[in-house]
């Protein structure tokens, strides 16, 4: 039997407050109507019939904060998703952090919702072979709200079928294979990556050479957007590198200026700075 839940903007409320106080965090960031599904998902879990009950249980059963915490987190990903936005980027955006990142530097990478590690994991894959025998070294921050899914990332054990973007040869170069069709990736590229509990908008990154933050922001409100958008330009370095999901972008917010896009239709874009960029802009493609 499908259970019909509901839920009302008071109860909402009382549902953020509880969460903003037990947990800390603070779910006005997300759109309602994401907040509600999400809510709605528990709900016909735990098979609770209105949104005022739902309330009584989350303030009565602690480890239903952490449940709903953890629904927030969608995992809905894949290695190299939307193949032609890697394909650019290895192409073309690499060349250039070369030309201006000394090889005694390390480049900072930022995967934000990180969800099971296949972006962050695919990120390093990408930098491997990109740079090959070059001087330059890389590291990977990986961040997430969802701490079952940073358990399965940090085992960097998948099925077959997540690999299915990836080329023969780079799976055989990266991944073990192993019983029931899973491969593990190798411990070379998961060193590589540091996998931290943590939520986009309070996360202390600092320094940022790039940061990948593909299909995260469409869960949060525009003020929200906002505010991560100005995170991302304060602690990503000059002329450095933002990448967003294909149904997102900066045009339209507060921002929007103070970046330039290098490729509008792959949503990847540069740190402005007062002076002309050398880069040759892809805009209108």
């Amino acid at each position: 039997m499908t259970l019909e839940v509901s839920i009302s903007d008071k109860d909402l409320q009382r549902i953020k407050e509880s969460v903003l106080k037990n947990h800390g965090m603070d779910l006005s960031y997300f759109k309602p109507s994401f907040l509600a599904r999400r809510i709605h998902v528990r709900m016909k879990m735990l098979n609770v019939k209105n949104s005022s009950e739902y309330v009584n249980f989350l303030n009565s059963k602690p480890n239903e904060l952490g449940s709903l915490y953890d629904s927030l987190s969608i995992n809905v990903t894949k290695f190299f998703r939307d193949k032609q936005v890697w394909q650019f980027f290895s192409h073309k955006v690499i060349p250039n952090l070369l030309k201006v990142i000394s090889p005694t530097d390390t480049i900072r990478i930022w995967s934000c919702g990180c969800a099971s590690g296949e972006e962050p994991y695919s990120l390093a894959i990408m930098f491997m072979e990109a740079l090959k025998n070059n001087e330059h070294k890389f590291k990977i921050l990986a961040t997430d709200i969802n701490i079952n899914s940073l358990r399965k990332a940090r085992s960097g054990i998948y099925n077959k079928d997540n690999l299915k973007n990836l080329d023969t040869k780079l799976i055989t170069k990266y991944f073990k294979k192993m019983e029931n069709d899973k491969f593990q990736i190798n411990e070379k590229i998961k060193n590589l990556v540091s996998f931290n509990l943590g939520d986009i908008t309070t996360f202390p990154a600092t320094y940022i050479d790039v940061v990948f933050c593909r299909n995260l922001l469409i869960y949060y409100g525009k003020d929200a957007q906002d505010l991560i958008f100005k995170k991302f330009y304060t602690v990503l370095k000059q002329n450095r590198y933002l990448v967003l999901g294909m149904d997102e972008t900066l045009w339209g917010h507060k921002l929007q200026n103070s970046f330039i896009p290098i490729s509008a239709r792959d949503r990847i874009y540069q740190k402005k700075i007062p002076i002309d960029t050398n880069f040759e802009v892809n805009a209108g493609k």
